[in-house]
């Protein structure tokens, strides 16, 4: 194994000291940037098919180069994969295909902690400027081999500006776009058209005490998904949201949260065929409390209260909460297990309720070696699936559907130098359910699939500075 790297931005694969320090400012950080991370969630947003490697930033970027009060991290990867089940199907023999991935990126920001004590002579190491800035672009090209999909090209990019980082004031403009092309439900047409394009933009105002002891937020943001292809068109939607939040640290690792957040979605391509999409609010709200309790054991435990009110249609009212347990079993192997109850938008009855287990595992090896294991089984029990004049969308007059959806990942990443990476990648996901709709091939098609197995296997390099 290559001997351990020194401790820099982007290199984050360093000595047990360092990583358990890393650790445990995760777990730190997560109370206070809950609020924010619980409204982008509810926004509906979803990234790009990109890679797994580009999940966590600080694991895609290198050692960067400096431009100023700037550093620039540039990287591409290279993917061949298989894809059992292109288009969702529960038949037997689904349509499959070997993949190219090709990915690209580039990411900016303003320097590093770590930089600006290694680089400046007359700043401390750990330094903060009042000013912190990122930006990240990349695009994810999409070869099939095998298939009616299309080779196409997905795409995110994100903004994140703030003014008075670490003072009790801040504001923050954020903004984030993501296109996807890959297939998301049945095959309804030749060459059908399945792309997507999601745009959220906000500002968020940030308050508290200078030690950090309080701090609050209350925040506006405005989401627009669009779906290019003619027989989804009707499902494009626009939505406002408003969120708040505050976080006490009553303990140096322990806080107490609140969060709240209201959506308000509008579908404003009405059609006269196809499922009943319906303008809705929704609201909710949580209190709880994240924090460490010894340095091996942390936990977060949320609990609200959430409410769907629809035009037309079922309302929703119900419990919402969160309950996930950490355990650091050891400088370089973290394990969490989770449960989480919430609603969430859906094309098929409204809004679907979601009961979730949940478990995540990381291995760090060497400073070189990453292995991530992920997995989850969920209950979803829809509302009411009706069709646009108020009939039932399920076979022979059913309205009724509920579901079992499971989900399964492995990633494993050797950083052969500074530069380069070799991964891999396993992933299952599969939907379990009774349900048969009413499917025609026509001018709109429904964006839920039902009863499918999924298998998709990547392996890869990238390239990263």
């Amino acid at each position: 194994m290559p001997e351990t790297r020194q401790p820099h931005k982007g290199i984050r694969w360093v000595a047990p000291t360092a990583t358990a320090v890393v650790a445990f400012c995760v777990v730190l950080c997560a109370g206070f940037g809950l609020t924010r991370t619980v409204v982008q969630a509810q926004a509906g947003f979803t990234r790009g098919e990109a890679p797994g490697w580009l999940e966590d930033r600080d694991r895609t970027e290198g050692r960067g180069i400096r431009l100023g009060q700037l550093e620039v991290h540039p990287g591409i990867g290279i993917e061949g994969g298989y894809d059992n089940n292109v288009f969702f199907e529960s038949t037997e023999s689904p349509q499959s295909s070997f993949l190219l991935r090709v990915t690209p990126h580039l990411y900016v920001s303003t320097l590093s902690e770590e930089r600006r004590g290694q680089d400046d002579s007359d700043a401390e190491p750990g330094e903060q400027s009042s000013v912190q800035f990122r930006a990240g672009l990349s695009a994810s090209y999409f070869q099939y081999f095998s298939t009616q999909a299309r080779s196409n090209v997905g795409a995110d990019a994100d903004l994140r500006l703030t003014l008075g980082a670490g003072r009790p004031f801040s504001l923050t403009l954020f903004e984030s776009f993501g296109r996807t092309v890959r297939p998301f439900t049945e095959l309804g047409a030749v060459n059908q058209d399945y792309g997507r394009d999601q745009n959220n933009a906000g500002v968020e105002l940030g308050f508290g005490t200078r030690g950090n002891v309080f701090r609050g937020n209350l925040s506006y943001d405005i989401g627009y998904d669009y779906f290019e292809g003619d027989s989804f068109r009707n499902a494009t939607s626009l939505e406002h949201g408003i969120g708040a939040g505050w976080s006490w640290r009553f303990f140096p690792q322990t806080a107490f949260l609140y969060d709240f957040d209201v959506k308000l979605t509008d579908y404003p391509n009405e059609s006269d065929d196809g499922p009943l999409l319906s303008g809705n609010t929704r609201l909710r709200t949580r209190v709880g409390v994240n924090g460490a309790l010894t340095q091996r054991f942390s936990l977060m435990a949320m609990v609200g209260y959430g409410v769907g009110l629809y035009e037309t249609g079922d309302d929703y009212e119900s419990v919402v909460g969160q309950l996930e347990l950490r355990f650091r079993l050891s400088p370089q192997v973290n394990l969490s297990v989770g449960y989480d109850r919430d609603f969430f938008r859906s094309f098929v009855g409204g809004f679907y309720l979601r009961d979730q287990g949940y478990a995540e595992f990381q291995l760090l090896g060497g400073g070189s070696f990453l292995l991530g294991l992920r997995g989850s089984v969920s209950s979803l029990n829809y509302g009411t699936a009706l069709d646009v004049d108020g009939d039932p969308l399920g076979a022979e007059g059913t309205s009724d559907r509920s579901d079992i959806r499971a989900a399964a990942s492995v990633f494993a990443e050797y950083r052969a130098s500074d530069w380069l990476g070799f991964n891999a990648t396993l992933s299952y996901s599969g939907l379990i359910t009774d349900w048969e709709d009413t499917r025609t091939v026509s001018d709109v098609l429904y964006l839920d699939p039902a009863s499918y197995d999924k298998v998709e296997i990547w392996v890869g390099a990238r390239a990263f500075y």
